[in-house]
C-alpha cells in the first residue's frame, strides 16, 4: 500500500499549529449513493452555514472517486459549459456555540483506495490526538414519517453505547493517542507508538441485547470504524432510518435526528433551533402533500400500524435509540409559545 500521507495535504500551517489538541472530537459524514432522505448532505450544509468554521486538510479527490460511476454535474448554457462542480473531500475545524473546537470530515464516499484512506484519516487522528470519532448515515427503512425517528448506533466499543464511554472522556481517562510533535506529510511522523487496542466486545451488546451478527453491505465509514478500534481509538456512529418512501426527498427531520444524537455522544453544543424549524416546514409541507395522494396515505396507515405492532414487542437485537427534542429547543419552543401567548394589551380591557 502506498503511504497514506500522500493522500491529503494541510491548507495552511499556521492554522495547523494553532488547533487546540485537549480533547477533540472527530465527526464525519461520508454519504455514500444512498443518502436517505439527504440526511447527511443536510446535516454537513447545515452545519457549515451555522458554525464558524475553516479548512485545515484537503484529500486527493482524484485517487479517491471514480468520475464514471459517480458523474459531476456540470453546468451548460447552450453555448458551452459554465461550470463543472468536482466533489471534494476535506477535514475543517469548526467551533460549537460555545465555542469549543472540534474536527469534521465530510464529502462523498470514496470509490477506491478505502484502506489506504482508512489509514490516513487514522494517521490526522493520531496527529490532532481526536479523543473519539463519531459518524453518521441515513439508510431507507419501512418506517413512517409520523412517528419518532430511529437510529442504529454501533460503535467498536460497547461501552461508548451506555454512557460510560462519555463518562471516561470526561474523567480524561480515554484511551491514549499520538502525541502529535509534527503534522504529518511535512517530513515527520506524530512520535509515540500506536495505542492500545481496544478491548474485545463481550457476546452480549449493550443494555442486555444478545450479540447478533448480520451481514450488511460495507460502507466507508464502517471499515473506518473497525478500523480505528484495531489502532486503539474510540469510535462511533449513528444511522437515521428514514422511511422509505422519502428516500429521494429532502427530509431534514432525519439530519435534525443525526446532530440530536452527535450532540449528545460528543457534549458539542450544536446549534438546532433553527433546523428544528425546517423540520417542522418540510413536515408540514409533506402532510399536505399525502392529503392529496391516496395510495401513499394508504401505505404510511399500514406502517404506522406496523411500526406500533413492532414497538409493543420491542424485541429488535440491534442497538437502537429514539430521536427526542433536547433541552434547549424544547426551552426555545416553549418561550416562543410564551411570546405569542403575549401579544399587545386590549385597550378595551382594564
Amino acid at each position: 500500500m502506498r503511504d497514506p500521507r500522500d493522500l491529503y495535504s494541510f491548507e495552511s500551517m499556521d492554522v495547523l499549529a494553532a488547533v487546540p489538541r485537549d480533547g477533540l472530537m472527530l465527526v464525519h459524514a461520508l454519504p455514500g449513493l444512498v443518502d436517505a432522505g439527504n440526511a447527511c448532505r443536510i446535516a454537513a450544509t447545515y452545519l457549515r452555514d451555522q458554525l464558524r468554521h475553516m479548512k485545515l486538510v484537503s484529500f486527493d479527490i482524484d485517487e479517491l472517486l471514480d468520475y464514471r460511476g459517480s458523474r459531476p454535474q456540470a453546468v451548460f448554457d447552450g453555448v458551452s459549459y459554465t461550470s463543472v462542480d468536482i466533489p471534494s473531500v476535506s477535514l475543517t475545524l469548526m467551533y460549537d456555540e460555545a465555542d469549543r473546537p472540534f474536527l469534521f470530515l465530510d464529502g462523498p464516499e470514496p470509490d477506491l483506495q478505502w484502506k489506504r484512506l482508512s489509514q490516513a484519516v487514522i494517521d490526522l487522528v493520531e496527529y490532532f490526538e481526536v479523543e473519539r470519532v463519531v459518524g453518521m448515515q441515513a439508510v431507507p427503512m419501512a418506517v413512517p414519517h409520523t412517528r419518532p425517528i430511529g437510529l442504529f448506533a454501533h460503535a467498536n466499543d460497547p461501552s461508548l453505547l451506555t454512557g460510560a464511554g462519555r463518562d471516561r472522556r470526561d474523567a480524561g481517562t480515554d484511551h491514549p493517542v499520538g502525541s502529535g510533535e509534527a503534522p504529518p506529510g511535512s517530513g515527520s511522523h506524530p512520535a509515540g507508538g500506536p495505542p492500545e487496542p481496544l478491548p474485545e466486545k463481550d457476546d452480549d451488546g449493550p443494555e442486555g441485547h444478545e450479540g447478533a451478527e448480520i451481514v450488511v453491505p460495507a460502507s466507508f465509514g464502517a471499515l473506518l470504524e473497525f478500523e480505528l478500534g484495531r489502532s486503539g481509538h474510540p469510535a462511533m456512529g449513528y444511522a437515521a432510518q428514514i422511511p422509505h418512501y422519502l428516500t429521494r426527498t429532502d427530509f431534514p427531520a432525519g439530519a435534525l435526528a443525526l446532530l440530536r444524537r452527535i450532540s449528545d455522544a460528543t457534549g458539542l453544543e450544536l446549534p438546532l433551533v433553527d433546523l428544528g424549524d425546517l423540520t417542522d416546514a418540510a413536515t408540514a409541507a409533506l402532510e399536505g402533500t399525502l392529503e392529496q395522494n391516496v395510495e401513499v396515505r394508504q401505505i404510511v396507515t399500514a406502517l404506522e400500524e406496523q411500526y406500533d405492532a413492532m414497538r409493543e414487542e420491542d424485541g429488535s437485537p440491534l442497538a437502537t435509540t429514539m430521536d427526542l427534542p433536547t433541552a434547549d429547543e424544547i426551552g426555545d419552543h416553549f418561550e416562543r409559545f410564551l411570546a405569542d401567548q403575549d401579544g399587545p394589551e386590549d385597550p378595551g380591557r382594564r
